[in-house]
């Protein structure tokens, strides 16, 4: 492989083996894959330390339609943050639940505090902000909320 340096790691063999086990799990197809990913996300850990990164997020979160004026709190959200959204799908699933996705490119701060609104209305049931750098595409996932 052209531009791909290599390098080698010691480790105890029952971590070698827990770590081969996980990454099965997870679907990869071989370590390097799986160290390559696991070096992205450290140093996506330390773009996030800067609140006032501009960065991509998308909500993703699952709510109860039936729930007293939560159409009322998302669109009252939507309005506060609408500069800093971009998009948004709604997937109506099983019962009254419906799936929103909505895209937003902002201050990270400020993602992530929307992401906290969001997350604190009765009626949303769980939810995850993904962000990814603009300039980097290293990911991190904040918020999680739920089972």
């Amino acid at each position: 492989m052209d531009g791909v340096t290599r390098i080698g790691v010691s480790l105890d063999p029952r971590l070698l083996n827990e770590f081969d086990l996980s990454i099965t799990q997870k679907g990869y197809v071989s370590r390097s894959e799986a160290i390559r990913d696991l070096i992205r996300d450290s140093l996506a850990e330390k773009e996030w330390k800067n609140e006032r990164q501009i960065t991509v997020g998308v909500l993703v979160f699952v709510y109860d339609s039936r729930h007293d004026g939560i159409h009322d709190q998302l669109r009252d959200l939507g309005r506060k943050w609408r500069s800093d959204m971009v998009g948004s799908l709604s997937v109506p699933l099983e019962g009254r639940n419906i799936l929103e996705t909505v895209t937003a490119i902002g201050v990270m701060g400020d993602l992530k505090n929307l992401s906290n609104e969001l997350m604190s209305i009765k009626g949303v049931l769980r939810g995850k902000l993904t962000m990814t750098s603009p300039a980097s595409g290293n990911m991190h996932h904040a918020g999680l909320r739920g089972d």
